[in-house]
C-alpha cells in the first residue's frame, strides 16, 4: 500500500515538474449514472485542471454513435461534461466514453488518454405490451366445463425496471360473475372459470383484461396500462332436459269410445337449442288407477295420445271419472348421461253416457213395522243397511230416477222420492190409522225406480212384504211417589240399602218389570233390576262431606226393561264416618332461627302450623306432633295450637350441612303429624323447614405458630416467601371470610395478601450489603381477623432468612472487531477471532451472534438482513467468526454485526449478564455471474415479444436489448450478437453489439413467406476469464391493416325472424354472426341497430350479436317490425379507422293469448215460459276476441257456471252460444241470473263472465191446495145455533202460480142428487183471504122429521187465472156434525183428589213426540155417542204440547215443540174435554180438582248434556283473540305474581265456570294450555326444567304457581284455561278464556287489609275495583286474597289482606307512589268505599320485607335525622307560639258566632268519623295515623276551641251538647245512658260513641261487630 501511494505521488510530481496538466475531478469520473429522460445540456460532472499554463484540449474518441456527451469548457482550468443527445436506457443503459486530452501550448506533449463508464437509468415511460395471448384472442369452451377450470393465460411485458416494469393484470368487474384471474409462472394471468356456463343464457363472453405497470421508481411515477380482449366462446352441450310446451293438458272424453280415437297430442322441446336432440314419449303411470295404464298409448314420435281399450265411468267412480296419465318426454341420445327426461300430466275426465238402468240390490224385500206407528215412522226392513238400496251410477241427468210406491192402498211413502245415483230409500208410515195388528198383519206391494230426466226412462222394480207386529200399552205403577233410606259413608260394596218394587196388569213380557237408577250419584248404588233391591255399589265414592244426600230417581220399565216405564223418587242419606284426614293449610312450612349455643333460640315471628278435617266434630278436632326430623329433641309442638317452639340451644357448626349451604343457611326438616281425635283416628303430615342462621362465636386459628421461609437478594417486588392459613369454624360469608395482616416486623420489606400469601414489598430491596445495619433474617407478627359483629382474630410468627446470588456481567476486551474475506470461501473459514472476560468466580461465557445490523452492497445500498444472516456463525465457546455459507458479494459487500457474550450462570435468568461488540466484514469478487436479460424477458415469460405493423422503415428501432452482468470491472462488461437462424425473416433486423439496439435492417411485407413471425436468438457474453454468456429467444409479430370490411355470415332466411308478444325485455329475438378477415380490432366487429326500433329491440352488447327485445311488445297494435342492423369493425374506438355494413331484418309477432273474450252487450234480458219444453231456445250470447283470428286465441267457447238459474238453463253447443232450457220449471216464475263464461281456447286459456237475466213467466198450471181444515176433519155446529153461525175456516193456496193465477177464490159445490149444500154457504175475506163456512139456512131438528146428524158437501176453492188463462179448482169434502140440543160436557172419570198424570222426556227430543196417553172423557148420559173433543187449556203459554185423537180413539198427549230444562224443568198442564161444539176455547184456566171436565199432566223434562260451561267473574276488557284455531271467551282473568312468589303459591282463587246442567252433566273440569310469556329476559329461576310455569287445579280451578321467578323478571304470561264438562249427550262442551298473570316488582302491589271475610269480599269484589278504576283511571286488578298477617307474624281470623296492581289505559303497571298520589287528590270520593269495605290499613304490597341495613347506612340516617329535627324544634317552637294566638283569637270568634247555627250549611262538609277534618290545610285523613288514644277524662272547658267535636275555622256552633262535660265510660255504661237526654252530668264516651255524636247522620255498630277497631291507615 505504502509503494502504491508512493507511485501516486511521484507521478504527480512528474505532471508538475514536466509542466502538463493533471486532471483532479472532485467526484469520481469513471463511473457516472444519468436518468434517461435527463434532457440535451444537462451538466452531468465537471473536470478540473491545475497546472495548465494554456487552454486544454479535449478531444472524444470512438464511434459517432457514442458521440451523446461532450465536454463545455468552462474557463482555463474546468470543463462541464454535458449530455448532447437524448437517451433511452431501454435501447442503450451503459456508454463507455473515450477521451484525450493536453495543453494548447504545449502540442510537443502527446495527448492523454482517459475513460469513463456512463450508465443511464431507467424511468418509468413504456407501457406494458400482451406478448402471449389465445389466437385470434379467442378461445372456445364446453358448457359443462368444470367450475376452477383454467380456459387460457396471457402474458404481458414492460421493458422498464423495476416496478415500472413490474406488471399486475386487472380483471374487468364486468366479468366477475363468471370468471377468476390469478398468477401463474411468475409473470403469466390465468383465467378460469368462476360459474358454470349456461349456453341458453349467453353463449360468448368477452373477458377483459388490463396489465398495468408499478409506477417506476417507489411507484411515484405515474402508471402505465393496457388492454386486451379475449372472446370465450361456449359450445352447447345437451345437459338441459327437455321442455314440455302448452301446458297444461286437460282433455274430455266419453266413456266407451272405440280403440284407436286419438285424444290429444303432447309436445315438447329441447331446451338445449345449440345442440338440440330427437325427442320420444311415453306413457308412464295412471293415477290414481294404474290398473287403467294400458288402455292408452302414446305415439314415440309425434306424441298423439289414444285409445286402446273402451273406458267406463262408472268403472270410475272411486275417482269421479278422473285419471291423470304420465307422460314421459326422453331425449334420444347415444350417451346414457345425456338421455334426460321430464315428466308431465294429462288430466282425462271421462264423460257420461246413459249406460245405465235404476237397479236395487235385491229383488224382493221383507220388513216389520210396529201397529199404531206415527206418521213418518220408518219401516224395518231385515236387510244390511235397514233399507232398500238403490242405484243408477250413470252421471247427472242419467243418474237421477223418482222411485214409487204401487199397490200399498196409501199406507206409506218413501223417502227420498227422487235420487241422485244412488240412495238408502227408506218407507215411512203415512197413514198410521191402516196400522192395525188386528186387521191387517202382512201388507205387499211393488217398489219403481224410473229415469225422469232422460229419453230412455229406464226402469226397474222390487217386491216388498211388510208384517205388521203388536205393541205393549200399560205402564207399570208404584206403590208410592217418594221413598227414604239411608246409609252410612264407609259402606261396603254389596250392603243393603232399601228396596222398592212396582206392578204392571200386562202379560207376557209386557208385564215383566225390570228396575233402573236415574239421577246424579247413581254410580254410588246398585239396583238388581228383578227384585228392586238397592245395595251400595262396587267402588262407590259415598262421602258425606261432599254430597249428604242423593236425590235419585227408579224408573220401572216393563218388557223385560224395554218397554213401558215410570218413575219415583228416593231420597238416600249419607251418614258421617270418620274418613276425611286433617288437611294442613300448606304443603311446606318455613321459619327462621339465630344459632344460639346458651339458651334456646325464638323464631322471628310465632311459627304454628294449621290443619283443618271436614268431618264433624269430635272427628274434626286436630292434635298436633313432630314425629320425624329432630332426634335431639331441639323443638317442641303445642298439640292444641300446632305453635312450634325452640326446646334446646342450637350450635349452627354442629349441624349437618344441607342442600342448601350455598346460601350459608343450615336447616331442621322436620314432620308434623296432626291428627283427629274422634274414633278412627286419621291423620297427615306437613313438612317444615326450620333455617338456623350463624352468629360469628368462633375465632379464627392459624395451623402453625411458626412459619419459616427463604429469599433471595434480588428478589423482585411481589415475590411469593411463603403462605401461612387460618381457619374459621363459622362458615357464613362474615364470620368465617378471614383477612390477614402483618402487625409488627420487616418495615417495608414485605407485605400480605387476603389469601395469607406473604410478598417481597413493591420498593424492598433485600440486598444485604445496602441494607444498614446489614440484615439476613427477619421476624414478622402476623394477624388473622374475620369479618363478624363482633370482630375476632388470631396471630402467628413468620421468619424469613435472606440469600445472596451471582450477579456480575461479563465484557469485550475489543469494542470493534475487522475481517475481510472472498466471496464462495470455503466453509469453516476462521475470518476473526474475538475475547471477553467476566469478574464472577462461577460464570460460564457464551458467543452469540446478537444481531446483523448492516450489510449493504458495491452501491452502498442497503440489503435485507434475510439475504445474508447464514454466511457466518460464531463459535459460542472461544468467540471465534467463521463461514458458514456461501457468500455472495454481488448482493452483500460489506457487512456489519453484533455479537454477545453472556454469562449463563446468572442467578437471576430474568436479568441476563450480557456484553456486546461490533464486527465489520468486508467481502471481494470473482466472476461468478452470467448476463441476465432484462425484463422483459423474465423467468415467467424467458423471450422476448414484439409486435410490429408491416412496411415500417428501415431503421425503425423496435428496441434495446439490456443485459446486466452483476459481476464487477471487466467481469461485468456485456456484448451482443444474433444466432444464425432457419428463418428467413432474420435477415431483415440487425443488433448493436456494444449497445443493444435491434432495428429493422429492411421493409417487412406481411404476406411474404415467414414474415408474419420473425424468430431468433441473441446472445449476451461478458469479458470474464472465462467468459460467461446467457441467450434469449425473440418472437416478432408482423401486425395486419384494417383493409376488409364486415361480413354477414347468418342471416336467417328471407331475413325474417318471428318473437312471441309477451317475450319479456331481454328475451333473445336472434343471434347475428358477421366476419372481418382482418385481425385484432380490424377483425373485431360490433353490431348496432337503428334508433328508430331501439325502444323495443337492442343489442345486449356491441360484440355479442345478439337482438333482444327491449320493451313491451303487443301484437294487436303493431305486428311486424324492421330492423337495420349495422356490423362495424374496430367499433371500440370512436377515432379510429372503420368498416362498416348493413342489412335488414324483418321480425314477426306471434301471438299468445293475451285478450280476454268480450261480450257484444252489456247486459241481456231473455223470456221463456215455465210450461217450456227441456232444450227450448232461450237466447244467445255472442263475444269477440282481439287475439290472432287465425289461432285458437280467439276462437270462444261459452258455458254456465253460477247463478239461481244454472240448475234450469245451460248452453249445450259450447261453440254457439245458445242459451237452452234443461229441466222442467213447472211451478217456478221470477227473474233468474245465469253466468256464462267465454273462454278462448288459447294456451293458457282466457274467460270473461257475463250476467245474463232470464225471466220465467208464469202459467195457470196449478190447482189450489186446501191446507184449513185438515183432511178428515169434522165441522160441528149446535142444532139451534142461528142463520149465519161460523162453523168452519176454509183456506187454501196456489203456492206454484202467482199474479191472478194464485189469488183463491171459494163456492159451494152443487149436487143435484144431495141438497146438504143448500143450507150453507161461503164468505170471503179479502183481508185474510179465507173463507168461512155458515149455516145460510135454518137447519132442521135433529131429531125430528127430515132432521140429519151429519151433512155433507162439497167445497170448491178456485184460482182466478190470467187473462187467456185456462181456472184451475179444488174440491174439499165437508161434514158436519150436528150437536144435540140436550148434548153435555163430557167428564173425565176421576177422584177429585186424584194425583196428576205424570209424564218424563228428555230435553230436546225431537218433536213430534208421543208422551203417552191420557184417560178418555165420556158423556154421563150413555145414550149420547157424540164425539169428545180435548185440547191443552191451562199451563202451555207457548203452545208445547197438544192432544191428539188416534183413529182407534186413543187419547194421545204428543209434544209439538222443543222443550229445555234450562229454561223450564216442570209443566203443569190443564187438559180439557168438551162437546166439540164451535166455540171460543179458552186456553188460560187453571187447574181445578173438581172440575171433572179438567185433567191435570204434569211433565218433568230430564236433562241432557248440552249447555256448555261459562266463566264468570271475568273481566271484560280483552279483545277477541284467536289462539291456534280456539275461540277465547271475550271475558279474561287477570292475576299478578311477585318475584318472591313460592312454588306452589296460590296465582287465582278467581277462574270458575259454571254448568247449568244437572249433575252429573255439569261437572267441570279445568286445563291449561298454551303458555306465552312476554318477558324482559328468562322468567324462570329452574329455566331448564320443561315443566308448565303454572298449573291449575283440574275440580276448582285455583291456578298455582309451578316455578321460582328470577329477581328482576319483568313481563306478564299468557296462557289458556280450558273449562270442559262430562262426554255425555252433547257432550264434551268446552269453553276458553284467557288468564293474563303480570310478573310485579315488589313496589308495583297495594295490600288493602279489610274487616270482611273472603267470601263477602268476593261477592262485592267489582265494586271495589270500579270505584278505584273512577279515581285512578286504571284497570285494578285483584292477584291474592289472604288472612292477613300482622307485623308480629301473627294470622289474622277477623282480617283479610287482598294484594291488587293497577294497570294503565296503555297496558303499562302504575306504581303505587302514582296511586297514593291519586288516592291523596280524591279523598272525598273513598270516603263511602272505606266505609263500605271495612279497610283497616292500605300498605305497599312489599313491606313484610325486611330492608337491608348496615353500619353505613344507620350513620346515613342518623345524619338526616339529627339535620332535619333541628330546623323542626325550632319550627315547632314558633307553631306552638302561633297557636296559642290562634287560640285565643277563636274563642273570641266563638264569642261572636250565631246563636242558631253556622253560617256553613254544612252541604259540601264529609263527616269522617275519628279525623280532625280541620287539623290541618291540605292534610287527607285516610293516610292519617290511628288516633290512638282516648279522649281524656279532664278535658278543661278553657282548652277546648269550642263544643263542636271538629275544631272552628270561621264560628263555632251550639249543636245541642255546649257545657257538657265528657268523661270515659264503658260501653255497658254507655248503653245505660243513651245520647237522648245526656245533660250536665260527667259522661265520657268512647271513640264510637263520638263519631256519632260527630256524624249524627250516620250509624255506627261497635267496632266488635264491625271488625274495625282502626281506622285505614297506609305504610306508604
Amino acid at each position: 500500500m505504502f509503494c502504491l501511494l508512493l507511485f501516486c505521488l511521484c507521478e504527480v510530481l512528474l505532471h508538475i515538474a514536466s509542466g502538463t496538466p493533471v486532471p483532479l475531478p472532485p467526484y469520481d469520473l469513471k463511473r457516472i449514472s444519468v436518468f434517461e429522460n435527463a434532457t440535451i445540456g444537462t451538466v452531468l460532472d465537471i473536470v478540473v485542471f491545475v497546472g495548465v499554463h494554456d487552454q486544454i484540449q479535449l478531444v472524444l474518441n470512438g464511434s459517432q454513435e457514442d458521440r451523446i456527451f461532450g465536454f463545455s469548457v468552462v474557463n482555463v482550468t474546468a470543463a462541464n461534461v454535458v449530455l448532447t443527445k437524448n437517451l433511452n436506457r431501454e435501447i442503450k443503459d451503459y456508454y463507455l466514453v473515450r477521451w484525450s486530452y493536453q495543453d494548447k501550448g504545449q502540442r510537443e506533449i502527446p495527448y492523454i488518454m482517459k475513460s469513463t463508464q456512463v450508465y443511464v437509468l431507467d424511468v418509468n415511460d413504456n407501457p406494458p405490451a400482451f406478448t402471449e395471448y389465445p389466437p385470434d384472442e379467442k378461445v372456445q369452451a364446453v358448457e359443462n366445463v368444470a367450475v376452477g377450470t383454467k380456459l387460457f393465460e396471457v402474458s404481458a411485458q414492460d421493458p422498464d425496471q423495476d416496478l415500472g416494469g413490474a406488471v399486475v393484470y386487472h380483471l374487468d368487474p364486468k366479468n366477475a360473475d363468471y370468471f377468476a384471474g390469478n398468477i401463474v409462472d411468475g409473470n403469466r394471468f390465468a383465467v378460469s372459470l368462476k360459474k358454470q356456463f349456461d349456453y341458453q343464457e349467453k353463449s360468448i363472453h368477452e373477458v377483459n383484461i388490463t396489465a398495468e405497470d408499478g409506477g417506476g421508481v417507489e411507484g411515484y411515477e405515474p402508471r402505465h396500462h393496457t388492454s386486451i380482449q379475449i372472446y370465450v366462446e361456449v359450445i352447447d352441450v345437451p345437459n338441459k332436459p327437455p321442455t314440455f310446451l302448452h301446458l297444461p293438458y286437460t282433455v274430455d272424453m266419453y266413456e266407451h269410445l272405440p280403440p284407436g280415437t286419438e285424444l290429444m297430442q303432447v309436445a315438447a322441446m329441447d331446451q338445449d337449442t345449440g345442440q338440440p336432440l330427437p325427442l320420444l314419449f311415453s306413457l308412464t303411470a295412471s293415477q290414481p288407477r294404474p290398473d287403467l295404464l294400458h288402455r292408452f298409448m302414446i305415439d314415440r314420435e309425434t306424441g298423439v295420445v289414444s285409445i286402446v281399450d273402451e273406458i267406463d265411468r262408472e268403472s270410475l267412480l272411486d275417482v269421479d271419472g278422473r285419471l291423470n296419465l304420465e307422460v314421459t318426454v326422453t331425449k334420444d341420445a347415444e350417451e346414457a348421461e345425456w338421455r334426460l327426461n321430464a315428466t308431465t300430466v294429462i288430466y282425462i275426465h271421462v264423460l257420461d253416457i246413459n249406460d245405465n238402468r235404476p237397479g236395487f240390490d235385491s229383488g224382493v224385500y221383507n220388513g216389520s213395522v210396529l201397529e199404531n206407528s206415527p206418521y213418518a215412522i220408518p219401516v224395518t226392513i231385515d236387510f244390511p243397511e235397514g233399507g232398500i238400496y238403490v242405484h243408477d251410477y250413470d252421471a247427472f241427468e242419467n243418474g237421477t230416477f223418482e222411485v214409487t210406491i204401487v199397490g200399498d192402498g196409501g199406507l206409506f211413502y218413501l223417502q227420498p222420492g227422487i235420487v241422485q245415483n244412488e240412495a238408502n230409500v227408506l218407507i215411512r208410515v203415512k197413514d198410521s190409522s191402516k196400522l192395525d195388528y188386528e186387521k191387517l198383519s202382512v201388507i205387499s206391494f211393488d217398489i219403481i225406480a224410473k229415469e225422469t230426466k232422460t229419453r230412455e226412462q229406464l226402469s226397474s222394480r222390487a217386491q216388498v212384504t211388510i208384517y205388521v207386529e203388536d205393541t205393549n200399552d200399560n205402564f207399570p205403577k208404584f206403590a208410592s211417589g217418594f221413598y227414604k233410606a239411608s246409609v252410612v259413608e264407609n259402606a261396603l260394596f254389596g250392603d243393603f240399602v232399601t228396596q222398592i218394587n212396582a206392578s204392571d196388569v200386562d202379560s207376557g213380557d209386557g208385564g215383566i218389570i225390570n228396575y233402573y237408577l236415574v239421577g246424579s250419584g247413581k254410580e254410588n248404588f246398585d239396583m238388581d233390576e228383578v227384585s228392586g233391591v238397592i245395595t251400595v255399589a262396587r267402588g262407590s265414592h259415598l262421602d258425606r262431606e261432599t254430597i249428604s244426600k242423593y236425590y235419585l230417581t227408579v224408573e220401572a220399565k216393563d218388557n223385560l226393561g224395554a218397554g213401558n216405564r215410570n218413575s219415583t223418587q228416593l231420597e238416600i242419606d249419607v251418614l258421617d264416618y270418620n274418613d276425611n284426614v286433617p288437611v294442613f293449610q300448606s304443603e311446606l312450612y318455613e321459619s327462621f332461627l339465630i344459632e344460639n349455643d346458651n339458651v334456646p333460640p325464638e323464631f322471628r315471628r310465632t311459627f304454628v302450623v294449621k290443619a283443618s278435617s271436614s268431618d264433624l266434630p269430635p272427628s274434626s278436632d286436630i292434635s298436633y306432633f313432630i314425629i320425624d326430623g329432630d332426634h335431639q329433641k331441639n323443638f317442641s309442638i303445642d298439640q292444641n295450637s300446632g305453635q312450634i317452639t325452640a326446646a334446646t340451644p342450637i350450635d349452627y357448626e354442629k349441624m349437618d350441612v344441607n342442600s342448601t349451604d350455598s346460601d350459608y343457611l343450615r336447616y331442621f326438616n322436620l314432620t308434623v303429624m296432626a291428627m283427629s281425635r274422634g274414633l278412627h283416628a286419621l291423620n297427615s303430615t306437613t313438612t317444615v323447614i326450620i333455617f338456623v342462621e350463624d352468629s360469628n362465636d368462633n375465632a379464627p386459628e392459624f395451623e402453625q405458630q411458626l412459619y419459616v421461609g427463604v429469599v433471595e437478594e434480588n428478589a423482585s417486588a411481589h415475590t411469593v416467601v411463603l403462605q401461612v392459613a387460618a381457619a374459621d369454624k363459622d362458615s357464613t360469608p362474615f364470620n368465617g371470610h378471614i383477612q390477614y395482616r402483618i402487625a409488627h416486623g420487616g418495615g417495608d420489606k414485605f407485605v400480605i395478601t387476603d389469601e395469607g400469601v406473604v410478598l417481597v414489598g413493591p420498593f424492598a430491596n433485600l440486598d444485604p450489603d445496602q441494607t444498614n445495619p446489614r440484615a439476613d433474617a427477619y421476624n414478622l407478627t402476623v394477624m388473622a381477623y374475620d369479618d363478624g359483629t363482633p370482630r375476632r382474630d388470631g396471630k402467628t410468627i413468620v421468619h424469613i432468612t435472606v440469600t445472596d446470588v451471582n450477579n456480575k456481567s461479563p465484557f469485550f476486551v475489543k469494542n470493534i472487531y475487522d475481517a475481510r474475506v472472498v466471496e464462495n470461501t470455503d466453509i469453516g473459514t476462521v475470518i476473526a477471532k474475538t475475547l471477553a472476560s467476566d469478574s464472577d468466580e462461577n460464570h460460564e461465557l457464551q458467543y452469540q451472534i446478537l444481531s446483523y445490523d448492516e450489510g449493504r452492497d458495491e452501491f452502498h445500498v442497503l440489503q435485507q438482513a434475510s439475504a445474508y444472516d447464514s454466511w457466518f456463525s460464531i463459535d459460542p465457546s472461544d468467540g471465534s467468526l467463521y463461514v458458514n455459507g456461501s457468500a455472495d458479494r454481488e448482493s452483500v459487500e460489506m457487512i456489519r454485526l453484533t455479537i454477545q457474550v453472556e454469562d449463563v450462570n446468572a442467578s437471576d435468568s430474568s436479568k441476563p449478564q450480557i456484553d456486546t461488540a461490533q464486527v465489520y466484514i468486508t467481502i471481494t469478487d470473482t466472476n461468478d455471474n452470467t448476463p441476465e436479460f432484462q425484463p422483459p424477458y423474465t423467468a415467467e415469460t424467458p423471450y422476448y415479444l414484439i409486435k410490429l405493423r408491416e412496411q415500417v422503415p428501415t431503421g425503425t428501432l423496435l428496441m434495446t436489448i439490456r443485459a446486466v452482468d452483476r459481476d464487477k470491472g471487466e467481469n461485468g462488461k456485456v456484448h451482443f450478437d444474433i444466432l444464425s437462424s432457419n428463418n428467413s425473416g432474420v435477415d431483415l433486423v440487425g443488433v448493436d453489439r456494444t449497445s443493444g439496439e435491434l432495428r429493422v435492417k429492411s421493409p417487412i411485407d406481411y404476406d411474404c413467406e415467414g414474415c408474419q413471425w420473425i424468430n431468433f436468438t441473441v446472445i449476451a457474453y461478458d469479458h470474464g476469464s472465462p467468459a460467461l454468456n446467457s441467450s434469449a429467444p425473440f418472437y416478432i409479430e408482423v401486425e395486419d391493416m384494417n383493409d376488409n370490411t364486415p361480413v354477414f355470415t347468418n342471416l336467417p332466411v328471407n331475413k325474417s325472424v318471428q318473437v312471441w308478444e309477451n317475450a319479456t325485455l331481454g328475451t333473445e329475438v336472434y343471434h347475428i354472426l358477421a366476419m372481418d378477415l382482418d385481425h385484432g380490432v380490424y377483425g373485431k366487429v360490433g353490431f348496432f341497430i337503428d334508433k328508430e326500433n331501439q325502444e323495443k329491440f337492442n343489442v345486449t352488447n356491441p360484440n355479442s350479436g345478439r337482438v333482444v327485445v327491449n320493451g313491451d311488445l303487443d301484437r294487436e297494435a303493431v305486428s311486424n317490425y324492421r330492423l337495420w342492423v349495422q356490423a362495424t369493425d374496430n367499433y371500440l374506438d370512436p377515432f379510429g379507422e372503420r368498416k362498416e355494413s348493413s342489412e335488414f331484418l324483418d321480425i314477426e309477432i306471434l301471438d299468445v293469448n293475451d285478450n280476454a273474450p268480450v261480450f257484444s252487450s252489456s247486459s241481456l234480458l231473455f223470456r221463456v215460459k215455465e210450461s217450456a219444453a227441456v232444450g227450448t231456445l232461450v237466447g244467445t250470447v255472442v263475444a269477440t276476441d282481439a287475439d290472432d283470428p287465425q289461432s285458437n286465441n280467439s276462437k270462444i267457447v261459452y258455458y254456465t257456471v253460477d247463478g239461481n238459474g244454472s240448475d234450469f238453463f245451460h248452453i249445450p253447443n259450447a261453440e254457439s252460444g245458445d242459451i237452452r232450457t234443461q229441466s222442467s220449471m213447472i211451478g217456478l216464475y221470477g227473474l233468474y241470473e245465469l253466468v256464462v263464461i267465454a273462454k278462448d281456447l288459447g294456451e293458457p286459456s282466457l274467460a270473461s263472465n257475463f250476467s245474463v237475466t232470464i225471466e220465467l213467466v208464469d202459467e195457470n198450471i196449478n190447482a189450489p191446495v186446501f191446507l184449513e181444515p185438515a183432511p178428515g176433519a169434522l165441522a160441528r155446529i149446535h142444532e139451534l145455533d142461528p142463520i149465519n153461525t161460523e162453523i168452519e175456516e176454509l183456506y187454501a193456496r196456489d203456492e206454484g202460480d202467482r199474479g191472478l193465477n194464485s189469488e183463491v177464490r171459494y163456492r159451494m159445490g152443487e149436487d143435484i142428487h144431495n141438497d146438504d149444500y143448500m143450507f150453507f154457504g161461503i164468505r170471503y175475506d179479502e183481508e185474510t183471504q179465507k173463507g168461512y163456512l155458515y149455516l145460510a139456512k135454518q137447519l132442521k131438528p135433529r131429531d125430528g122429521q127430515n132432521g140429519k146428524k151429519y151433512y155433507k158437501f162439497d167445497v170448491i176453492a178456485y184460482d182466478l187465472g190470467e187473462p187467456g188463462e185456462p181456472q184451475k179448482e179444488a174440491v174439499f169434502h165437508v161434514i158436519v156434525y150436528v150437536v144435540s140440543k140436550n148434548a153435555k160436557e163430557p167428564k173425565f172419570s176421576r177422584p177429585h183428589d186424584e194425583p196428576a198424570k205424570v209424564f218424563e222426556i228428555l230435553e230436546h227430543t225431537e218433536s213430534p213426540w208421543k208422551l203417552g196417553y191420557l184417560p178418555p172423557a165420556s158423556y154421563e148420559d150413555p145414550e149420547i155417542d157424540d164425539p169428545v173433543c180435548y185440547y191443552v187449556a191451562g199451563g202451555d203459554p207457548t203452545k208445547r204440547f197438544k192432544v191428539d185423537i188416534t183413529h182407534s180413539d186413543d187419547i194421545l198427549f204428543v209434544q209439538t215443540n222443543e222443550l229445555d230444562r234450562e229454561e223450564v224443568q216442570f209443566y203443569d198442564v190443564v187438559v180439557k174435554a168438551h162437546n166439540c161444539v164451535n166455540s171460543t176455547l179458552d186456553t188460560r184456566l187453571h187447574y181445578e180438582a173438581a172440575d171433572l171436565t179438567q185433567l191435570l199432566v204434569h211433565i218433568q223434562v230430564l236433562d241432557i248434556n248440552d249447555q256448555p260451561p261459562v266463566f264468570v267473574n271475568t273481566i271484560e276488557e280483552f279483545d277477541k283473540e284467536i289462539i291456534n284455531g280456539t275461540s277465547v271467551n271475550y271475558k279474561d282473568y287477570v292475576s299478578g305474581i311477585t318475584v318472591t312468589s313460592k312454588v306452589g303459591s296460590i296465582v287465582s282463587e278467581q277462574v270458575k265456570a259454571i254448568d247449568i246442567d244437572l249433575p252429573p252433566n255439569n261437572h267441570t273440569t279445568y286445563s291449561a294450555s298454551q303458555f306465552v310469556g312476554e318477558l324482559n329476559y328468562d322468567y324462570w329461576e329452574d329455566e331448564a326444567d320443561s315443566r308448565d310455569p303454572f298449573i291449575i287445579d283440574a275440580d276448582v280451578g285455583t291456578i298455582r304457581l309451578n316455578h321460582s321467578p328470577r329477581p328482576n323478571a319483568q313481563g306478564l304470561w299468557r296462557f289458556i284455561v280450558t273449562a270442559s264438562d262430562p262426554p255425555l249427550d252433547y257432550g264434551p262442551h268446552i269453553t276458553n278464556a284467557t288468564v293474563w298473570v303480570y310478573l310485579l316488582s315488589q313496589s308495583q302491589q297495594v295490600e288493602f287489609v279489610l274487616a270482611l271475610t273472603k267470601e263477602e269480599f268476593r261477592q262485592k269484589q267489582f265494586t271495589l275495583t270500579r270505584i278505584l278504576h273512577d279515581v285512578t283511571n286504571a284497570t285494578v286488578y285483584i292477584d291474592e286474597i289472604t288472612n292477613y298477617v300482622n307485623e308480629e307474624g301473627d294470622v289474622s281470623d277477623s282480617y283479610i289482606s287482598v294484594f291488587a296492581h293497577f294497570v294503565s289505559p296503555v297496558g303499562v303497571i302504575v306504581e303505587v307512589d302514582k296511586i297514593v298520589t291519586l288516592f291523596d287528590e280524591n279523598e272525598q270520593e273513598l270516603v263511602k268505599m272505606y266505609q263500605e269495605f271495612q279497610v283497616y290499613k292500605i300498605k305497599r304490597g312489599d313491606t313484610h320485607q325486611e330492608l337491608e341495613v348496615t353500619t353505613e347506612k344507620v350513620l346515613k340516617l342518623a345524619l338526616i335525622i339529627i339535620c332535619v329535627i333541628l330546623p323542626v324544634i325550632v319550627v315547632t317552637l314558633i307553631c306552638i307560639w302561633c297557636s296559642e294566638v290562634n287560640k285565643y283569637k277563636r274563642k273570641l270568634r266563638a264569642a261572636n258566632a250565631m246563636a242558631f247555627g253556622s253560617r256553613d250549611s254544612g252541604l259540601n262538609r264529609i263527616c269522617v268519623p275519628n279525623t280532625n277534618q280541620y287539623a290541618y290545610e291540605g292534610s287527607n285523613p285516610i293516610w292519617m295515623e290511628q288516633y290512638e288514644h282516648v279522649y281524656s277524662n279532664n278535658v278543661k272547658e278553657e282548652e277546648d276551641d269550642s263544643n263542636s267535636l271538629n275544631s272552628l275555622d270561621e264560628n263555632t256552633v251550639d249543636n245541642g251538647i255546649s257545657n257538657q262535660r265528657i268523661s270515659v265510660i264503658s260501653k255497658s255504661e254507655y248503653e245505660k245512658a243513651p245520647l237522648k237526654g245526656i245533660d250536665s252530668s260527667n259522661v265520657t264516651l268512647q271513640r264510637n260513641d263520638l263519631n256519632k255524636l260527630q256524624c249524627p247522620e250516620h250509624e255506627y255498630e261497635d267496632p266488635e261487630t264491625l271488625k274495625q277497631p282502626k281506622l285505614p291507615t297506609t305504610d306508604i
